[in-house]
């Protein structure tokens, strides 16, 4: 719906009020009355108050703010915002301006809107009788004809001055600067004094939007006359039609000399004139109403949109740029009557109103309310409408709703500002997280400034947390140069504290001199050790030792039995003395070398101790390994932060980081975070001297933590922290690289990035004449087999050579060097380059000769002489460079199912003369002729049919010529799967073509098609077609079989376009098979 409210039963005209707070009040002055008898003749004005914006309660019903009569009714009424600066007491007509109303007697009345809202009795200001001019120019006395309409100057300059125009032909302006009670001052002709009438009803006067001294008076008569009030003399007539009125006219709110005409005639015509242009002709029409156009009004808020309504009981909405209507205000009621008693006298005898009793007679622009208009209608209703919710055609939004400023924001936190009223393009950084960035230059700073060890300890003693303060801590003994006996201090095992401990060690204040001995052995057990130790069997006396309990002699005997009887004698005391003694656990670790097992044993509680054993006992090659051990069993035990702190003293990042990770998890999304676990890994990555690379996961981590800085702006900090060859890390690398920051990076300068995407060969590149070609897929495999071990060793940057710099190298590089020369030296003679229209493609031609070709003429040469071929072939010194050569021949030939006609075996010396020249030429590009002859000399300066002598005539230049294939449906290979779908859709469009065809032309066009399908399916199975163009096929057959025939015959013009000339032979008839199937809607 587009109607806001509406005024019932009231035909009058109307006029809005230019006054910001009152800006949903309309003035109405009555032109008819309904239910008054004959004798009434008189008028009235009322102001109302549509409530457009108002907030809450009835806000669609219009409410009246005041109303007085008139002595007769109103031709014409309009309402200014200047105010009477002298003359009465002003201070309520500042508010509301001034409202004139030119009646059917001839007569102008000012009144003050705020009186008659406020009911004062001093709300007229003045009234005045238009004078009354024949058409000779003089005056006489009597009635100047009934106001048709009166306009107040829009220039704020102006706004004082009053044009009004009369039934009678005239135009008049008034000075409403001093208006008194009864008269008013300076009332004179635009033309001057003895102007005549214009020959009509004066339908339209109109300010110029531009000038202010500009009037346009329209006429019944079709004229419409442009005057120069300050020259007091017309500037211009328009004749618009004969013997048509002109029905009302406005001026370009936005462009000084132009002006909109509408015609009242039958053609309905809007005219646009340009008055540079002419003043005879208008620059163009606008056609839509099917009659006459009765009023118009160009919007002031966007000089592209235009209302007006007609005679055909439609009111449109114009759009200049395209000058169609693009919607139509409904004309419907919009309340229907409910209760009988309430029934429109216009609703009796016949039930309701004709159309034409309902069509509108005049339209307006609100002139603050952007988008809203009002409309009045026969039927006499007032009703105000807005075009905002209308369903428009030209898909582009009024000016108003156009934003006044526009923002856009770039990489490296760039925002790209522009503003309407300044002609300027803003690049601003905006720091979204400053704490973000300050927290990165106080951790570079710092970092910079200081030593790790420093660093670490400061980190460590600002942590907030105990385990935050234990990594760094840890992260401190990394650096320093005694780690071990730091780390053994840090856990709480200070040696010399040790020492001193054990020394004082007083248990219970005894002596140990006075402790109970240890009970003697039994004399039966000493007899049996003498008499071993008299044989020499120290194991036996070792044993008697044991089994009766003296396991210190045993001991002492078993260290002068060998070390095979020591190491049995201490695993046999550590088995038997373990349990009371648990420390005994660890001497046998120790003794055993068995640290490994220790730890697999240990208790993951006391991990510390555990830590503190392999610190001391470890080897330094093994202490490593051992943490690493010690961090695995904490993390069995699901201890895994204290784990982390394992595997930072085993330097395993990759391990360590994984509590690290969990924790940043459980922080979401907070960068600071972020920033903690960036300055842990990259503090750590400084033990590790950069020998370790990071996991593709923490190398994410860091392309994000850049990818922050980046957006804050900080793109020089950002590049320091890509590391990893990620996708993510290359692109963003990339970007860094290229930005306006990137030379400020020394990382990226020193080592120019890679291109992080992949450059694709589509198969078409530039030749040295600049011609668009189509390279064959195996000559495309061959230089990318070529070029491989060169682009390894060769880094190719984005600035230096781009993807189309790349396919002309390829092409260069293919190319011999006489085709270089010669298109160095020009055409050969009679030759030259054409365009074709159709492809955009260059081809030449001879104009001697009439004869055209796609590929590049070369001049003729001299033919040599042939040599005479030897009768015997000299085998190949190498079989590794022969099995080459033959296999390099094999992949330039292109495979053929015949044997092309009068080939014969072609001996070693025919080889090289097809692959070198014709015998003239030196060893240094001839591997063959060097190893025959071993001459040293130039190159050959001759490759493929280009060359002259018996080489070109002997093999064809060392390709074979492709046997024709047939355009019959018999013998039809089976494709592979992937095509075989196109073998059965094509035969069976061809199928439905035949049954269609009508006539000789037609049956023609099918049999061109089915040759196409077969020669296409043919030349498929013999991989003699691109993927591509398959697939473009492919595109082309789903699009007939869907009916979209304009997207199959878009998809063989450009195969005809690109593909031409390698399979021309199919692409014609099968272009017949599009047209034939797009004609018969198959």
């Amino acid at each position: 719906m587009t109607l806001i409210t509406q005024i019932e039963d009231k035909g009058a005209v109307v006029a809005w009020s230019p006054i910001g707070q009152h800006a949903d009040v309309i003035a109405l002055g009555s032109k008819e009355k309904g239910g008054i008898g004959f004798d009434d003749y008189g008028g009235e004005l009322e102001l109302y108050d549509l409530n457009i914006t108002k907030e809450g309660g009835d806000s669609s019903t219009p409410t009246l703010l005041g109303s007085l009569k008139t002595s007769t009714r109103f031709g014409s009424i309009a309402w200014s915002s200047a105010s009477a600066s002298s003359g009465i007491d002003g201070s309520n007509v500042t508010s509301t301006g001034i409202l004139a109303g030119g009646l059917l007697d001839g007569t102008v009345n000012l009144w003050k809107p705020s009186s008659i809202m406020n009911e004062l009795p001093d709300a007229t200001l003045a009234s005045v009788s238009l004078p009354n001019n024949n058409n000779d120019g003089s005056s006489s006395s009597g009635s100047a004809g009934g106001v048709s309409t009166l306009k107040f100057n829009p220039h704020a300059d102006s706004r004082h001055l009053l044009a009004t125009g009369t039934s009678t032909g005239h135009v008049w302006m008034m000075d409403c600067t001093t208006p008194e009670n009864g008269s008013i001052v300076n009332v004179y002709s635009p033309g001057g004094e003895g102007a005549k009438s214009q020959g009509g009803e004066i339908t339209q006067v109109s300010w110029n939007s531009q000038v202010s001294h500009i009037l346009a008076s329209s006429c019944a008569n079709g004229t419409v006359v442009v005057w120069d009030t300050r020259q007091k003399k017309p500037w211009c007539e328009l004749r618009c039609e004969a013997n048509c009125p002109v029905s009302d006219m406005a001026w370009n709110p936005t462009q000084g000399l132009h002006m909109m005409t509408a015609s009242e005639g039958g053609g309905g015509h809007l005219r646009l004139w340009d008055l540079r242009a002419s003043t005879s002709m208008p620059l163009t029409s606008l056609e839509a109403h099917a009659g006459g156009v009765l009023s118009m009004d160009w919007c002031p808020h966007d000089d592209t949109l235009l209302v007006s309504c007609g005679n055909d009981n439609r009111t449109l909405l114009w759009d200049l740029y395209s000058l169609q209507p693009i919607a139509e205000v409904p004309n419907e009621d919009v309340a229907a009557v409910n209760d009988y008693g309430n029934v429109d006298p216009s609703s009796l005898y016949g039930g309701g109103l004709s159309s034409s009793q309902q069509k509108r007679n005049d339209v307006q622009w609100s002139p603050l309310r952007r988008g809203v208009i009002s409309t009045c209608s026969f039927n006499r209703k007032i009703q105000a409408h807005s075009v905002v919710g209308l369903a428009t055609k030209c898909g582009r939004p009024p000016k108003w709703m156009s934003p006044g400023s526009g923002v856009s924001c770039g990489f490296g936190g760039s925002v790209v500002s522009i503003e309407s009223q300044q002609k300027l393009v803003k690049i601003d950084t905006v720091v979204e997280h400053p704490e973000l960035v300050e927290a990165s230059e106080k951790f570079e700073s710092e970092f910079a400034a200081t030593d790790c060890i420093t660093y670490c300890h400061t980190m460590a003693e600002r942590a907030e947390d105990d385990y935050e303060s234990q990594v760094w801590s840890f992260m401190q003994i990394m650096f320093e140069t005694d780690a071990r006996e730091q780390l053994l201090n840090y856990l709480g095992f200070d040696p010399e504290k040790i020492n001193q401990v054990a020394m004082e060690y007083d248990e219970d204040g005894s002596n140990p001199s006075d402790a109970e001995p240890i009970p003697a052995m039994s004399k039966d057990a000493e007899n049996v050790v003498k008499d071993a130790l008299l044989v020499g069997n120290f194991e036996a006396a070792v044993e008697c030792c044991f089994r009766s309990g003296n396991y210190a002699d045993a001991l002492v005997l078993a260290s002068c039995g060998g070390a095979e009887l020591w190491a049995k004698t201490q695993a046999e005391y550590f088995s038997r003395e373990a349990k009371r003694r648990p420390f005994l656990s660890l001497v046998s670790a120790v003794i055993h070398g068995q640290l490994t097992e220790f730890v697999g044993r240990s208790d993951p509680k006391k991990w510390r101790e555990t830590l503190a054993v392999l610190s001391t006992y470890g080897q330094s090659e093994e202490f490593p390994s051992l943490c690493a051990a010690l961090g695995d069993r904490l993390e069995e035990f699901g201890d895994a932060a204290n784990a982390s702190l394992c595997y930072m003293c085993a330097l395993d990042l990759g391990q360590a980081v994984k509590y690290w990770k969990l924790t940043l998890e459980d922080a979401g999304t907070n960068l600071l975070s972020l920033q903690d676990f960036v300055e842990k890994v990259s503090v750590f990555m400084q033990a590790l001297d950069g020998s370790v690379d990071l996991d593709d996961e923490v190398s994410n981590l860091f392309a994000d933590y850049s990818k922050a800085l980046a957006n804050q702006g900080d793109l020089v900090s950002a590049a320091k922290y890509l590391k990893g060859n990620t996708k993510d890390t290359n692109e963003l690398r990339d970007r860094i690289y290229r930005s306006r920051f990137g030379s400020f990076c020394p990382e990226l300068m020193a080592s120019p990035p890679d291109f992080p995407y992949n450059y694709v060969n589509v198969g078409v590149a530039r030749d040295l004449h600049g011609i668009t070609l189509k390279q064959p897929v195996a000559q495309t495999q061959q230089y990318h087999e070529q070029q491989q071990p060169q682009q390894q060793e060769q880094r190719i940057t984005y600035e230096t050579q781009s993807f189309a710099s790349q396919s002309n190298a390829q092409v260069q590089q293919q190319q011999p060097q006489q085709e270089a020369q010669q298109s160095s030296s020009g055409l050969p003679q009679g030759w030259v380059a054409l365009q074709d229209p159709s492809s955009g493609r260059t081809y030449y031609a001879n104009q001697n000769t009439g004869e055209s070709t796609w590929d590049p003429p070369v001049a003729a040469s001299p033919a040599l002489a042939p040599q005479p071929e030897p009768s015997y072939s000299q085998p190949d010194a190498s079989p590794t460079r022969s099995s080459q050569h033959a296999a390099t021949n094999q992949m330039q030939q292109p495979q053929t199912n015949g044997a092309v006609k009068g080939a014969t075996s072609v001996t070693t010396t025919q080889k090289v003369a097809s692959k070198y020249g014709d015998g003239f030429v030196t060893s240094a590009s001839n591997p063959q002729l060097a190893e025959q002859y071993g001459n040293v000399g130039t190159s050959n300066p001759y490759s493929n049919a280009n060359r002259p002598g018996t080489a070109a005539a002997a093999v064809g230049g060392g390709q074979m010529k492709k046997a024709p294939v047939s355009g019959t449906l018999d013998s039809m290979p089976t494709l592979s799967e992937d095509y075989a779908h196109l073998q059965s859709g094509l035969l069976a469009v061809v199928e439905q073509l035949h049954a269609s065809a009508v006539g000789g032309m037609e049956k023609k066009q099918a049999m061109e098609s089915q040759k196409a399908v077969a020669v296409f399916i043919k030349t498929l199975a013999r991989g003699e077609i691109d993927s591509d163009v398959a697939n473009q096929v492919t595109t082309m057959l789903s699009a007939l079989q869907n009916r979209d025939y304009g997207t199959a015959s878009a998809v063989v013009t450009r195969l005809i376009s690109n593909e031409w000339k390698d399979h021309k032979d199919w692409l014609k008839g099968m272009k017949f098979l599009v047209q034939m199937a797009s004609k018969k809607q198959l």
